[in-house]
């Protein structure tokens, strides 16, 4: 796995590379720190800082390469991205002044929409990351999300929880009744649909060793998504985004987009490749 750490040397940007580079203690993994900078003459100040977190992040067990980009911050990172063959990119939210300046609201959400690989966002202040949140919906698309955190989990030596929200249950068929208050394991043992992809969902997990369990909220997918979030006080939530068909972008739809902006956890928005 190839991870960028986007950051300009400011404490919080090295707080979001450091919570991203729990991601590469897996097998094979890759890590390069790129700074961006407005004005050339910072160029030489940027390096220094990288190479000082560099060696902080080699004394970890991760050594990364260094590159410095002159220039809007989400256009070079979307440029780096693209020519390094990233798979992560790894961006910060909060900051003063540089890099995590230019991230804040509709840059984090462009580079999120035009990324060419999955985008990390690293909210609030953790420190570790123990236990993992994967929202599925259902489907293959689903199966791809929780693959990701799977990758994850096993780079970062994480537990896993996978949930599925039930929102649009109809009232007025009663063959629907069994599953108002249906619990995960309620819908696995009676093999509805939705027990079915969860049991996939747990095997995919559980083939790689990672602890997993699942979890079915009922209501309105957002607001659970977000009790579960904080009920369960996870490190990270994994969601998914679409490519739109015909098009070479892809697409944080209203759910999606509305978890980037209310989740005070890191949020790690897994692209989906499919047409």
């Amino acid at each position: 796995m190839k991870i960028l750490l986007c950051t300009d040397g400011s404490p919080a940007a090295a707080r979001a590379a450091r919570f991203g580079l729990q991601l590469a203690r897996g097998p094979a993994a890759t890590v390069e720190l790129l700074g961006v900078v407005e004005h050339r003459d910072d160029a030489g100040a940027m390096r220094r800082g990288l190479e000082e977190l560099g060696r902080e992040l080699a004394g970890a067990g991760a050594p990364c390469g260094i590159v410095v980009r002159h220039g809007h911050a989400a256009e070079q990172i979307l440029n780096e991205a693209e020519a390094w063959g990233a798979d992560i990119i790894v961006i910060g939210q909060l900051g003063q002044r540089g890099l995590t300046r230019f991230l804040m609201g509709s840059t984090a959400t462009r580079i999120m929409q035009f990324a060419p690989c999955s985008v990390l966002l690293v909210k609030g202040d953790r420190a570790v990351l123990k236990s993992i949140l994967v929202c599925t919906a259902g489907g293959e698309p689903g199966l791809r999300d929780v693959a990701a955190a799977g990758e994850v989990a096993v780079g970062a030596g994480s537990q896993v929880t996978v949930l599925h929200v039930m929102s649009q249950v109809p009232l007025t068929d009663d063959a629907y009744l069994p599953d108002l208050a249906a619990t995960a394991e309620d819908l696995m043992a009676r093999q509805t649909r939705e027990g079915v992809h969860l049991q996939s969902a747990l095997e995919q997990l559980r083939e790689r060793s990672v602890p997993a369990t699942a979890r079915v909220r009922h209501g309105f997918v957002v607001d659970e998504i977000l009790k579960e979030l904080r009920d369960g006080n996870y490190d990270l939530l994994v969601i998914g985004a679409h490519r739109a068909r015909g098009l070479t972008r892809w697409l944080l739809d209203d759910v999606t987009a509305h978890l980037v902006e209310k989740a005070a956890a890191p949020i790690l928005v897994v692209r989906n490749t499919a047409a």
